[in-house]
């Protein structure tokens, strides 16, 4: 199924909210591709992978009942915080079988820490989500800032060097981001060397939104591995 644009997928979660089922299905038939690339994350944390595909499109079916396309948000973006929630939340339940353990199963599992063979793969929105779910006009304030990092990125003269703002667009922009192997084998270096890029230009856009002079040094925030959150304040 085709990657819906901006405007056939406003049209069909209009349809949808209005009563139209098929417009729905649609909607889920095109992202599933994306939650399918969420859930390879996690294949090797549970014996049967096909139950945390199915866990994934549970949690597409459930943003579609809480999408509201009147905020801005692209439906993926909204979607991927249920999607990953759904898959924690059956790990989570999986893990307390096998172990036994008499604790809270309605409490989400802490995967922090490699959470796929891919170890740079970097949990960025859910480390710790509930099932109240995210609120569309926080994820609004997220693509404002997306925005503002998009400008940052075609400034001149330019911040970065062609090469630097393809990682940070690649890392950082892109929904759903990609891993430092994506961005290897595309830019055929090897991850180490992305990451060292990455860690430079980053240093490189603090720096220069601190010279504007009107943003505080402590509403920039760079995690210690030196990559921005998807909560980052600019």
């Amino acid at each position: 199924y085709k990657v819906l644009t901006a405007e056939e997928e406003l049209d069909l979660a209009y349809r949808y909210r209005d009563g139209d089922e098929k417009a729905g299905h649609m909607i889920i038939l095109s992202n599933m591709r994306f939650a399918r690339k969420i859930a390879h994350r996690y294949f090797h944390l549970v014996d049967d992978p096909s139950e945390i595909i199915q866990n994934a499109n549970l949690g597409l079916v459930k943003a579609l009942t809480r999408f509201d396309p009147d905020v801005g948000v692209r439906f993926i973006s909204y979607a991927i915080w249920w999607v990953k929630a759904y898959i924690k939340n059956h790990i989570n339940k999986s893990y307390k079988v096998h172990t036994g353990s008499l604790a809270d199963s309605n409490n989400l599992v802490s995967l922090d820490c490699s959470i796929s063979h891919d170890t740079d793969t970097e949990e960025t929105m859910l480390d710790s989500l509930s099932y109240d779910g995210p609120d569309q006009n926080e994820l609004y304030t997220y693509k404002e800032r997306g925005a503002f990092l998009r400008n940052l990125l075609r400034s001149d003269p330019p911040i970065l060097t062609d090469r630097e703002a393809f990682i940070i667009e690649c890392r950082f922009l892109n929904e759903p981001p990609a891993t430092l192997k994506d961005i290897s084998s595309k830019i055929g270096v090897t991850r180490e060397r992305v990451r060292q890029i990455q860690v430079r230009s980053l240093e490189k856009i603090r720096n220069a939104i601190l010279k504007c002079g009107s943003i505080k040094t402590e509403d920039i925030t760079i995690n210690q591995g030196y990559s921005i959150r998807r909560r980052v304040s600019f």
